[in-house]
């Protein structure tokens, strides 16, 4: 985060800057999940969650299903490729009002956070805030991201209403952020999956995708190389793709 670490204050910043980061990282997540071509195929449906000290962003492209359209109605118009950045949401700075969201009994654990945004977990007590915190981030952002389904009565009969993106049927999920790649073993386990199969409230959230942490930080650099470079980009994003499942 640039703005919060005081990177952006150089003179010479704006003549290095080649994207806003949440631009790049969607062109990497659409190159992951579409390939270059038959030859060289993306992984299906993506949605990437990256959990950060300010923000949790959410990426996602799922190729909308036209048969839908007859049995569903979307309260907001979605599209294949979107991007949702949660500005209240994140590990640090948005501290505080992820644990008020989420109703966790971590508020002076959180506002030590966000008085001191490096901080460092350095027991077990404090890594296990640290997850909680990071597993309340996903899991909202994901939810606002991808909205709930219920069935509602219309003069045209019974319809599916979606207030979001549906992200059941998902092929791959990605996290990213320090709180996944640098987590103890099992850190997937207890952060990213809770936030994957069946929730009550028909939350549209990813039932049973594979799931792999982008621990190299891959995406952004696919999405700069993508343009002019565009097999090196799918050679990155090919790490993704063939990756072991978390």
């Amino acid at each position: 985060m640039i703005g919060g670490k005081h990177l952006s204050q150089r003179t010479d910043f704006t003549a290095m800057v080649r994207g806003a980061t949440p631009d790049v990282v969607l062109t990497g997540v659409e190159l992951l999940s579409r390939g270059l071509d038959e030859a060289r195929p993306g992984a299906g449906d993506v949605v990437v969650v990256d959990v950060g000290g300010a923000t949790t962003d959410v990426h996602s492209v799922v190729e909308l299903d036209p048969e839908d359209s007859g049995l569903a109605r979307e309260v907001v118009a979605t599209t294949a490729v979107t991007r949702t950045v949660e500005g209240d949401l994140g590990m640090r700075w948005s501290a505080v009002s992820t644990v008020s969201e989420a109703g966790l009994d971590l508020t002076d654990a959180a506002e030590r956070r966000r008085q001191d945004p490096g901080l460092l977990p350095d027991s077990a007590d404090e890594i296990e805030v640290d997850e909680a915190i990071a597993r309340a981030a996903i899991e909202l952002a994901l939810k606002r991201h991808a909205g709930r389904s219920k069935v509602v009565l219309s003069p045209e009969g019974r319809v599916v209403e979606r207030t979001g993106k549906d992200l059941r049927e998902i092929d791959l999920l990605v996290g990213s952020g320090g709180a996944l790649r640098n987590g103890a073993d099992g850190v997937v386990r207890r952060v990213l999956l809770p936030a994957t199969g069946e929730h009550d409230g028909g939350w549209q959230l990813p039932r049973a995708p594979r799931v792999v942490v982008d621990r190299d930080y891959v995406l952004a650099a696919a999405g700069l190389l993508a343009g002019e470079h565009p097999e090196a980009a799918y050679a990155l994003v090919q790490t993704l793709i063939l990756g072991a499942d978390e």
